[in-house]
């Protein structure tokens, strides 16, 4: 383990399992060795070493199987991911209604087709019971064959 290297709070918490409101509050009281670099805290690689008691040493929780799976902490900051979900909602709400609009496009040219068909199929019968009505019925022709 290199004790030289320095964690950001969200590296750490997810490194060792200590809550980000754990570490905040023990910062704040200065209960632990941190830094504090471009407005970021930063805190030794390694076990929560608590400076003001008598060098006293929190260890990281033990594994525990559970059935559920521990949540992973993202590395982004949470303003971040919090902006770029949203943007991709609103990307996918634009789609989303772009295809709806598309959609009912389709429908309003679909039953003008269909009202089209409707008026074709009207005026052919129409003009098929017109045909009928003006021809001869048929007659019976005696052509003289003997049979």
């Amino acid at each position: 383990m290199n004790t030289h290297s320095w964690l950001s709070l969200m590296e750490y918490s997810a490194k060792y399992r200590v809550s980000l409101s754990t570490l905040r509050r023990r910062i704040k009281a200065g209960e632990i060795e941190s830094k504090l670099t471009e407005g970021k805290y930063l805190l030794r690689d390694g076990p929560l070493q608590v400076v003001n008691s008598s060098s006293e040493t929190i260890a990281p929780p033990t594994s525990v199987k559970s059935s559920k799976p521990e949540p992973t902490t993202p590395s982004v900051d949470s303003d971040q991911f919090w902006r770029t979900t949203q943007g991709l909602l609103g990307e996918i709400k634009k789609a989303y209604s772009l295809i709806l609009q598309e959609k009912e496009e389709q429908i309003l040219q679909l039953k003008e087709e269909v009202a089209d068909l409707k008026t074709l199929v009207r005026v052919l019968e129409d003009d098929n019971n017109r045909l009928k009505s003006t021809l001869p019925t048929p007659i019976d022709f005696d052509l003289g064959l003997e049979v």
